[in-house]
């Protein structure tokens, strides 16, 4: 009788092992969560890692949501919206501000197209990055200080998924303006299947939360992530980690302010 272990009943194993491996490499990316795999990952498993964007995304609104809940015994709204907002910061590292920073200095180079890509290689940041920032803080803080009650706990478990799941959109198709970097996770036979699979999850992690608010989140997050491939297309012709990053931001901060609205 073979020992190796292999047959039927190994398959399941592998399969969840895998799962794990690309859930665990897009939450370590995405968070300072230091729960990356132990043992290098292949390309594959980076590639595919990437369709978990939004799985991510709502995990760390669902976080914020229970944080939120739990501060509510002790502050107001005005107050909680604001560590809400600064938790989301901490436990992802800044990178989608840091990513919003560096395109919207790049933006001031106008149809520069070469001295946009070196802005974007540029770790420092100007005005228009500093600018982007306090404006992105500014109105993801009031407008989450708008809402109350199931509204709000929609808000804080929506915004952080949509902002993910348009970066899988974003980037699905598009070329990659760089040899390295974020491109490990844009591998174009992944692009389909990735977007699929974030598709697949930011709409059955809607069904929960489906409100008049969650309707309008989606669509504000479907508006940027279309916008956001059309501009980029035109202005570099591609797109790089910055430039998804900031869309995620955005989409997330529009994904606020279309549930803090009148019309949700």
């Amino acid at each position: 009788m073979d020992g190796s272990g292999a047959g039927p009943g190994a398959a399941h194993p592998r399969l969840t092992a895998g799962y794990l491996t690309r859930l665990r490499l897009a939450a370590s990316f995405l968070t300072i969560l230091p729960i990356g795999p132990r043992t290098p990952a292949s390309e594959d498993d980076l590639a595919a890692s990437f369709g978990l964007f939004a799985l991510v995304g709502f995990l760390i609104g669902g976080t914020l949501a229970i944080e939120d809940g739990i501060l509510s015994f002790l502050f107001g709204t005005m107050i909680r919206s604001g560590l809400v907002v600064l938790t989301l910061v901490v436990l992802t590292g800044g990178l989608h501000l840091d990513a919003l920073a560096d395109t919207a200095d790049a933006l001031a180079a106008g149809g520069d197209r070469e001295r946009a890509l070196i802005i974007l290689r540029d770790s420092s940041v100007g005005v228009f990055g500093v600018a982007a920032v306090l404006f992105w803080l500014g109105l993801q803080w009031t407008a989450l200080a708008q809402l109350d009650g199931h509204a709000r706990m929609v808000a804080i478990y929506m915004a952080p998924g949509v902002g993910r799941w348009a970066m899988v959109a974003v980037a699905a198709g598009l070329d990659y303006l760089r040899p390295a970097g974020a491109g490990s996770f844009l591998k174009p036979q992944w692009s389909g299947p990735n977007l699929r699979i974030a598709s697949a999850i930011a709409v059955i992690a809607i069904i929960p939360a489906f409100s008049s608010q969650a309707r309008a989140a989606a669509a504000a997050g479907i508006v940027v992530a279309l916008a956001a491939r059309w501009f980029y297309r035109r202005w570099l012709g591609g797109v790089t980690g910055d430039l998804i990053g900031a869309a995620g931001a955005i989409a997330e901060v529009a994904a606020m302010l279309a549930m803090a609205s009148h019309l949700a």
